[in-house]
């Protein structure tokens, strides 16, 4: 049985393992807010007051055209949590949220052992401090998806840690491709941030 460990444990390793345990993709390791070629200012703003969202467990909701930076920013934003403000954190698209709950279920309530964290999907809920849910509207479109990733996120606010949502149509069709009660929920908890630059890739710049 995998070891379970707390918040606490998590926060005294190191920030240079904390961010690899982190999970971020190899295509946005090199994220960072001032690498971003749009207007970044909700962002920093909520970075400048993160203790006090921190405190409320008040995060961040991303929506804009494909290619307008919110994975990028809202990577930058978690990176920029775990090794300023000595917090705990996880990257993780809505889909491998799903899969991952799909493994557990078929395998006795154990997550397989390809899984590098066997303790993954109650982490998620209860133990780290920031998670980016990542492609929220881009779930199966199942019950058990929506149930799961609705489930997910009251989990979280119902102990004020802090989640970055992203999402790639308007925040009101979260309504249709997840929950009444996740939009609700999220609206709630998050700050809404839109990009409106059409592909900041082609423009993004250093590391």
């Amino acid at each position: 049985m995998t070891e379970w460990h707390g918040p606490r444990y998590w926060r005294n390793q190191s920030k240079d393992e904390r961010t690899r345990l982190a999970e971020i993709p190899s295509s946005m390791e090199h994220a960072r807010v001032h690498n971003y070629s749009g207007d970044a200012s909700g962002v920093i703003s909520w970075l400048e007051d993160f203790d006090k969202h921190r405190e409320s467990g008040t995060g961040l909701l991303f929506s804009g055209k494909h290619g307008s930076g919110k994975s990028h920013l809202a990577v930058a934003a978690l990176r920029v949590a775990i090794r300023s403000y000595r917090q705990t954190g996880r990257y993780i698209t809505a889909n491998d949220y799903v899969r991952a709950m799909d493994d557990e279920r078929k395998n006795d309530g154990v997550l397989p052992d390809g899984y590098e964290e066997g303790n993954l999907i109650p982490y998620l809920r209860s133990v780290y401090d920031v998670v980016v849910l990542d492609d929220v509207d881009t779930i199966r479109q199942t019950g058990f998806a929506k149930r799961e990733i609705s489930d997910l996120f009251t989990s979280r606010t119902s102990r004020k840690l802090v989640t970055i949502v992203v999402c790639h149509d308007t925040i009101e069709n979260l309504k249709d491709h997840v929950t009444l009660k996740f939009h609700s929920e999220v609206r709630a908890a998050c700050i809404p941030v839109t990009l409106h630059t059409e592909d900041y890739r082609s423009a993004a710049s250093g590391t």
